[in-house]
């Protein structure tokens, strides 16, 4: 694995790189293509400033952009994207999970690899480790869904070849993980009515919240929104604007969305299939929306939808949805009970039961890390 800055890996924008389109499509190895990068914040004290956050940690969404980059590296290498004039583009963030602390005066190992290749689709894995010590533990893992175009059309990648026993078990797991995704949008409430047992979900919460029986927040007040302008400092090499400084924004709207809701530090937890509809161009303006759409006693979910907005004509067009798990700290760092989300209309009921599917589907992932 190379530890060389990741940014030193990817070519600049206006760099030209030999193009062979005829390239025949080996079947790589996991460990050809995979990628270590440490970040020395015990020692080095200006990265350290550049990444805490207000409360002395680290900002995740600042290692969002890192880990897209990451992914993106990996996938490059593994199908020689460069070499054959591909474009790889992230087409969702499948699932972040945060399995420990992450704090700023310990440093960061980040590993990342192939665990499994489709067609033209790819799941690379990252796994974040903290130093205690002389030794590593882990603290989040996430995957990201990258895909192989060619003109705009989808193009046939290289194969990948587990070797070891371990590289065998998470094959398996991105295939599964894949055959997940297909499942889970075949759910959407745009395309299906709720089952009965959601009906009746629906209903009953209705019904408490007419006769006040139970006390919480409306859903509509929870909605904040941010707009910006995309600028080419944020662009990738395709001259898109790059997927992880997205997601930095989304995060970082959900986390402040969190914060005015409970009223205590948010902790991160996980995030649920980011999905990247349309590329970003360099000018656009950018709307994201934030929402807490469901609720349990010690946490809650917001959804982020984010849209590109046509100055002269108004129309808008989504560009990106994703899912944020957050529980709500006291000030000695122990979860507190969250207000309650009540929906007050159809269309925020409907949001209101993805999220509880979709939160429930993450807590039973979360116990098999």
């Amino acid at each position: 694995m190379s530890d060389i800055p990741v940014e030193a890996q990817v070519p600049p924008v206006n760099k030209k790189i030999p193009v062979s389109r005829n390239i025949p499509l080996s079947v790589r190895k996991t460990a050809e293509s995979a990628c270590k990068k440490v970040m020395p914040f015990s020692r080095d004290l200006e990265l350290r400033e550049r990444y805490k956050n207000f409360f002395g940690g680290l900002r995740l969404g600042k290692l969002l952009e890192d880990l897209d980059l990451i992914a993106g590296q990996v996938a490059y290498k593994h199908t020689e994207g460069w070499e054959r004039g591909l474009t790889i583009v992230t087409a969702a963030c499948d699932r972040i999970d945060l399995l420990g602390n992450l704090q700023s005066d310990r440093d960061l190992q980040i590993l990342a690899s192939i665990n499994w290749v489709g067609r033209s689709s790819l799941e690379v894995g990252i796994r974040i480790s903290s130093k205690e010590g002389r030794n590593w533990k882990r603290v989040a893992r996430a995957y990201f869904i990258m895909v192989a175009r060619r003109e705009g059309k989808a193009e046939t990648v290289n194969s990948l070849k587990p070797v070891t026993k371990e590289e065998k078990r998470r094959f398996q797991q991105g295939e599964l993980r894949q055959q997940q995704r297909r499942a889970i949008a075949q759910t959407s409430y745009l395309l299906n009515t709720p089952t009965a047992e959601e009906s009746q979900v629906l209903h009953d919460l209705f019904l408490c919240i007419k006769n006040g029986d139970i006390k919480g927040e409306a859903m509509r007040n929870s909605i904040r929104q941010s707009t910006l302008l995309m600028h080419p400092q944020s662009r990738n090499v395709h001259n898109n604007i790059f997927g992880g400084y997205l997601m930095r924004e989304a995060f970082e709207l959900a986390w402040n969305i969190t914060y005015l809701f409970c009223k205590r530090r948010p902790q991160f937890v996980s995030m649920d299939h980011m999905y990247f509809y349309k590329p970003v161009e360099i000018g656009a303006i950018i709307s994201f929306t934030g929402t807490v759409i469901y609720t349990v006693e010690k946490a809650l979910m917001v959804e982020v939808v984010s849209e590109v907005i046509h100055p002269k004509t108004g129309e808008t067009k989504i560009t990106n949805v994703c899912y944020f798990t957050f529980t709500a700290l006291d000030d000695s760092g122990i979860p507190q009970e969250v207000p309650l989300i009540l929906p007050d209309s159809y269309e925020e009921g409907l949001k209101y039961l993805d999220g509880a599917k979709r939160f429930k589907l993450g807590e039973q992932t979360r116990k098999n890390c």
